[in-house]
């Protein structure tokens, strides 16, 4: 984490990008959009979360159009082309030709655009450091938005960093998809206790507390269709549970302690093989139950508490205990918070002893307003560092509970073990990357018998 202060970016302008990701100013070619002034987007990965970013991308700037599109599957792809032109009419689109598919797909939608062009990347997760690498390295000078989170595994991780390196001395523009970021509440609030309104900043807590996802099976679908198709229900294609659903409020935790995490022990996994009604069925690869203890070097503690079953009582939100009291923050929460004392249950009784003054606000669409700002202002931005650091952290602790061991920062970070070692030879038609045994049921962790690798 960067020793300046984001509280210098913060304070007057509401932007949230990194300092120490941002490269000068000097570095940064002069790159705009075509004559016509339109703005060229390929939208990669037209999966329901992908169709929020690209509604969003194309409201952020009205000089934008969709170009290209790729998806693993043709009729996906297709789909998600008319369901732009349902909601932003057709001269918002220009896709005749460019629509493709396949797990390579995203090369050739990459290759239509042109210098200050945009490329929305919306696959599974497993799949963000190739194609981030290959926006960074290409011929053209080409600015992204991707989702979090950053990666499935260490090697992939390192792989995007490595790629980012890149974008930082080629001066594009890299919005990602942590958009708590960009709430203004929350941004308020952090700044808050950053400054000292909780006092020191004792512990934090990462709740996500709610019901299973539903694995999806289409019977004509070979597995690792099925895989694509369930993205939250597999590890290689989402990171796991810990990783995909809890990465925003482990982020916020960690800029409210200014710092991230040296070590983790972890519990938890797998507690029960079905539900009632069928809700949980064998063949994924979802966790029950999570529950984390991070370290800090000054020896501070954040806690992390998942459970996904379902008729339970939920609860999804970030708590930050101070020495003045304690707050309630994070995604989930709209409306954060510095209360006295310690309770935090919805409905208690608690005196509020601070509230941002900040309206509320869409931080999906701003998230993608400041990006397309910067690109036509050609002002740095670059978002990644931020979200790599809440990455390694949620894979940090992922791996504490896979293994059942105490697991550094550092031993983390010499990981060699990839979810999918062949990804850039991965088709559609491919095997799946994810063992299973002869019944059909896949592999699951197990801590004490899982090794780290």
């Amino acid at each position: 984490m960067s020793t300046l202060s984001r509280r210098s970016f913060l304070k007057t302008s509401g932007l949230v990008a990194t300092a120490s990701a941002l490269p000068s100013l000097s570095s940064s070619p002069r790159v705009h959009a075509g004559e016509d002034n339109t703005i060229k987007i390929a939208w990669i990965g037209n999966g329901s979360r992908g169709g929020g970013a690209i509604r969003q991308a194309l409201n952020a700037d009205e000089n934008t159009k969709l170009y290209a599109v790729a998806d693993a599957f043709e009729a996906r792809a297709k789909n998600a082309v008319q369901s732009v032109i349902d909601t932003h009419g057709e001269d918002r689109v220009d896709c005749e030709g460019r629509i493709f598919h396949d797990l390579d797909g995203f090369k050739q939608a990459v290759d239509c655009l042109d210098d200050g062009d945009v490329v929305v990347l919306t696959t599974p997760q497993g799949f963000r450091p190739i194609t981030f690498e290959y926006v960074a390295n290409h011929k053209k000078h080409l600015n992204v938005f991707m989702e979090k989170p950053l990666g499935v595994d260490i090697p992939g991780l390192k792989r995007l960093m490595a790629a980012n390196e890149v974008a930082k001395k080629k001066g594009i523009q890299v919005g990602v998809g942590l958009n708590n970021r960009h709430y203004f509440r929350t941004e308020e609030t952090v700044n808050a206790i950053r400054d000292g309104k909780l006092g020191d900043v004792l512990t934090t807590w990462v709740y996500r507390l709610q019901g299973p996802h539903i694995l999806n099976v289409h019977e004509d679908f070979t597995p690792l269709q099925n895989e694509i198709s369930n993205i939250f229900c597999f590890d290689w294609t989402s990171g796991g549970f810990i990783v995909d659903a809890l990465i925003h409020n482990i982020d916020i935790c960690c800029w409210c302690m200014d710092d991230y995490p040296i070590a983790a022990f972890a519990s938890g996994g797998r507690i029960c093989d079905a539900h009632d009604k069928g809700v949980r069925r064998m063949q994924d690869q979802l966790i029950d139950c999570g529950a984390i203890e991070y370290v800090f070097k000054d020896g501070r503690r954040m806690n992390l508490h998942t459970r996904t079953l379902p008729n339970c009582w939920n609860m999804f939100q970030a708590n930050v205990q101070g020495a003045k009291g304690c707050a309630q923050v994070g995604e989930g929460v709209g409306d954060p918070a510095i209360y006295e004392g310690t309770e935090m249950r919805d409905g208690a009784t608690r005196k509020v002893l601070w509230k941002p003054e900040s309206p509320a606000n869409d931080s999906y669409q701003d998230e993608h307003r400041l990006l397309f700002k910067a690109i036509r202002n050609n002002d740095p931005w670059n978002e990644v560092q931020y979200a790599v650091d809440a990455t390694r952290t949620a894979l940090l602790g992922r791996t504490a509970m896979e293994t059942g061991q105490y697991i550094t920062m550092e031993q983390l970070m010499t990981s060699t073990k990839e979810l999918v070692p062949n990804i850039d030879d991965l088709r559609i038609d491919s095997e799946s990357p994810t063992p299973r045994d002869e019944n059909g049921n896949y592999w699951i962790a197990t801590p004490g018998v899982t090794k780290f690798e």
